[in-house]
């Protein structure tokens, strides 16, 4: 028997099928699993959420007396981003904590939703639905003081800040309804709002020739978007051993921040009116490091914004990223031994601009891949010029591989990136900052 008050959640988010997708590839021997828009309905609902409830305080008895309480949400990806789950919190009622777990079958094109709490402890039965034209909906059967009922959930207002999710019950086969559960969700935005400790770091490849046109094309639409959502475009450069790069730095005021940000930059304007000429200049964009600072003292620094006449400013310097793939459970051995190394780089006249490790983590924005083949260790700084590159920073950084190979606590050779700023990076070389 369901008990009074049972909370089911289910959502219905948008169809985000404008960003960039990675292609399916099926590995020899398997079947290929093509990729379904629907399976990213529940990118929406990733992070954190405050809920607003109003209760009807009993069902199917004619009651009109309603009890408003507040809650939060958080909700994460499963199983590659096919399912999720979210956890509910309230003090409501003495206080529980529930859970909703969400399935998409890729044959039917529908979402299965389970709920459990720590009332009671059992999986209760699954409603399943979709969504069109703006409004999901998600039936059901369950018991009711051990009378069948049927259970559906309607979810409107998805494309505001605040999507309402409403419960109602039916005794007569789905004649007549009885709501008896509504939410109103907002974003739970009470971060920091000075630092921003996870960062991505996005190396592209992008078609020959496309390199500057790509650039260009960035920093005229991007950056301020990613600000004005609480996000920081850290830096834009070129590789220079890749002539097809555009690699860049973005972070976030913290993991839930990724996907509440990513959720509104590719479901907003900005990236529907570009999206088409972004994506058509792009060859691959999955080479994607999800990291963090190895101390919070050791953040990557964030320096002025840059305007469009920034190029009659002067040189702009060399960035540079040394990669070390280290062993799992070894990142702040290998930290330990490397140290050494970056303080001889910044003795050379390197302005070190941050020391960051990979997140170990499920991926909040499944729509992004992000690389699995951690653990990496990032050491980040920025030289003055090409001359400092030559002839004190690259022996330095060479020993500093050779010594640490030798040591044991390399899974393979470390990778050294030098990385041009672009027109309007951030991250350059300012005398001034010395």
């Amino acid at each position: 028997m369901r008990a009074m008050g049972m909370l089911r959640l289910g959502l219905v988010g948008l169809l985000l099928s404008t960003s960039r997708i990675r292609p399916a590839v099926a590995a020899e021997g398997e079947t290929m699993v093509t990729e379904s828009a629907g399976a990213h309905d529940f990118d929406f609902w990733m992070g954190s959420w405050k809920v607003h409830n109003r209760r009807l305080r009993e069902r199917l008895k004619g009651s009109t007396t309603w009890d408003e309480f507040e809650a939060t949400s958080v909700t994460r990806p499963l199983l590659r981003g096919v399912g999720n789950e979210d956890e509910f919190r309230t003090d409501f009622a003495g206080g529980f904590v529930g859970m909703s777990f969400r399935f998409f079958d890729r044959a039917t094109q529908k979402w299965a939703i389970y709920w459990a709490d720590s009332r009671r402890g059992v999986l209760e039965p699954p409603v399943y639905g979709s969504f069109a034209d703006g409004q999901g909906v998600f039936l059901g059967t369950d018991t009711l003081e051990g009378r069948p009922i049927q259970v559906r959930f309607i979810w409107s207002r998805l494309k505001t800040p605040t999507p309402r999710w409403e419960q109602a019950f039916s005794e007569d086969g789905g004649q007549t309804w009885e709501t008896n559960w509504v939410m109103d969700m907002t974003r739970d935005v009470a971060a920091p709002t000075t630092s921003f400790p996870v960062v991505e770091l996005r190396r592209y490849t992008v078609k020959q020739g496309e390199q500057e046109a790509f650039a260009r094309h960035f920093e005229s639409f991007f950056p301020e978007a990613f600000q004005q959502l609480g996000a920081i475009a850290f830096g834009q450069f070129f590789e220079r051993e890749h002539p097809s790069s555009f690699t860049w730095l973005r972070g976030y005021r913290s993991l839930d921040e990724r996907a509440i940000v990513c959720s509104a930059f590719y479901d907003g304007p900005v990236w529907r009116e570009h999206a088409k000429a972004t994506n058509e200049r792009i060859v691959d964009s999955d080479n994607v490091l999800l990291l963090e600072p190895l101390r919070p003292e050791r953040g990557l620094a964030l320096l002025p914004a840059v305007g469009q006449t920034a190029a009659a400013q002067g040189p702009r310097g060399v960035v540079v990223a040394q990669i070390f793939a280290a062993y799992s459970g070894r990142v702040e051995a290998l930290a330990t031994a490397a140290e050494p190394a970056f303080a001889g780089y910044r003795a050379a006249g390197a302005r070190e601009a941050g020391v960051l490790v990979t997140l170990d983590v499920a991926n909040n924005f499944p729509r992004h891949p992000i690389r699995t083949d951690g653990p990496y260790l990032v050491w980040l700084g920025i030289l003055e010029d090409d001359a400092v590159l030559r002839s004190r920073f690259r022996p330095l950084a060479h020993r500093a591989a050779q010594d640490l190979q030798a040591a044991g606590l390399l899974r393979a050779d470390p990778e050294l990136v030098v990385l041009d700023p672009t027109v309007r990076s951030r991250l350059r070389w300012l005398p001034e900052q010395r």
